[in-house]
């Protein structure tokens, strides 16, 4: 009678039949303490050079699937991208390549995901928490039936899955292909997932992020116009809520974001604020020089800014209590936006404020900086150039212009049209 076939015969002759010549199995690292070995896996190509490398796979009948299946992945990778058995060995781990993978999937998505997310962690708070829920929703798209098998199918499905309350050409929609982008390539390069798995081309991910129906402009905050903020002012004042008063005053005659408030000081009887927005383009970088800010006049309310400055930096009144201690907190939280969120929220109990804006729909308390933008560029028979409004406001003119443009140009148009009238009718003598 014929002895019976050990486990590992038969995988070698399936490790052949796959494979062909040149790849072998072997147990290593056996002993009397520790009798169960480890799969060493080596490579003899046809000069008899050889390379191996030890799987984190117990040499034993149960792994024998996982054994052939990850020799397959070992494989793929080698000839895809021109790797090495050792660098092959490097993207394809216990954790990436389980019992559940096969030649044609993968099975370590989750950990893909968790190394990603780790990667991120000096993002701030509020980018790695939306950062984590697209990864979980690409997670759940792999997941759907039929499984996406690359990333252009991933992508498809994952619109499909969750922009039903996205608009087409929005922001939300952008933002999230390009971290599912993010996320594939890191997936690739840095796990061994599937050469197929890359996003697909820019102009793939464009067909997904739409068209919007609307244009740019309609989507702007409206400003606060300048006879709206001086009614406010005075309201603010007949009701004696001088520090909400200061802090809107600052906010809307300086053209302020709300968080600056944080950072805004007062030297040689200057104003300058410094730098708010914390992104991943300027993690651990110098940081930037306070910037000079400079209050823009209201028709009739001539040196109100220059006024309210002084005041503030004499101490008679302060910034809002909470405002003030979301301030004090900026340094333990590592961040600014509370004191911006703090801000909206006191104004938008205020009910002159509330009726402001049933008045004018889509104003916010961001409205009081474009009203800034607006002053500029709007309310004086010398506008002023984008170029000076951008460094004034804190942004380079690309910014200016993409959010402010329609703006600048209405201002041109009009200046152009009072310069060309002014030479048509002639000067009295």
């Amino acid at each position: 009678m014929a002895p019976r076939q050990q486990w590992f015969d038969l995988l070698r002759l399936q490790l052949r039949q796959q494979h062909g010549k040149g790849w072998s199995v072997r147990e290593i690292g056996a002993s009397s303490r520790n009798p169960i070995g480890r799969c060493q896996l080596t490579r003899i190509w046809e000069d008899r050079t050889r390379s191996s490398v030890v799987m984190p796979l117990e040499w034993k009948a149960t792994n024998a699937t996982a054994i052939l299946a990850t020799v397959g992945q070992l494989r793929s990778l080698m000839e895809e991208r021109n790797l090495s058995l050792q660098d092959a060995h490097k993207l394809n781990t216990e954790l990436l390549s389980g019992p559940a993978a096969t030649q044609e999937g993968f099975a370590g998505w989750p950990e893909v995901a968790a190394r990603f997310l780790k990667s991120q962690d000096g993002r701030r708070s509020s980018t790695l928490r939306d950062l984590t829920a697209r990864v979980e929703r690409t997670l759940q798209a792999l997941q759907t039936k039929p499984a996406p098998r690359d990333g252009a199918s991933l992508m498809r499905t994952y619109a499909s899955k969750f922009f039903e309350s996205c608009p087409a050409g929005g922001v939300g929609r952008k933002r999230n292909l390009l971290d599912v982008a993010r996320f594939l390539t890191y997936a690739v390069d840095e796990c061994g997932a599937p050469t197929r798995f890359y996003p697909p081309s820019k102009a793939k991910i464009n067909e997904l992020i739409g068209s919007a129906e609307t244009s740019a402009a309609d989507h702007l905050t409206p400003p606060v116009m300048p006879e709206d903020l001086a009614a406010l002012l005075d309201q603010l004042e007949a009701d004696g809520e001088h520090e909400l008063r200061l802090a809107v005053g600052l906010v809307g005659l300086f053209g302020l974001r709300p968080a600056e408030l944080a950072v805004l000081q007062v030297r040689d009887g200057k104003a300058y604020v410094g730098n708010v927005k914390r992104n991943s383009s300027n993690l651990g970088s110098k940081a930037k020089p306070a910037r000079l800010v400079k209050p823009i006049d209201i028709a009739g309310r001539e040196g109100e800014g220059e006024r309210l400055l002084q005041l503030y930096a004499s101490g008679l009144v302060k910034l809002p209590k909470s405002i003030r201690t979301q301030i004090a907190l900026v340094e333990q939280k590592g961040k600014f936006q509370d004191v911006g969120a703090d801000f909206r929220q006191k104004l938008e109990r205020y009910k002159p404020w509330q009726a402001l804006v049933a008045r004018c729909p889509g104003v916010t308390p961001y409205s009081l900086r474009h009203g800034y933008a607006w002053r500029a560029h709007c309310c004086s028979a010398n506008p002023m150039h984008p170029r000076i409004a951008a460094a004034l406001m804190g942004h380079n003119v690309a910014t200016h212009l993409k959010h402010y443009g329609q703006w600048t140009d209405e201002a041109s148009l009009e200046a152009a049209v009072d310069r060309y009238n002014q030479g048509v009718h002639p000067v009295a003598a």
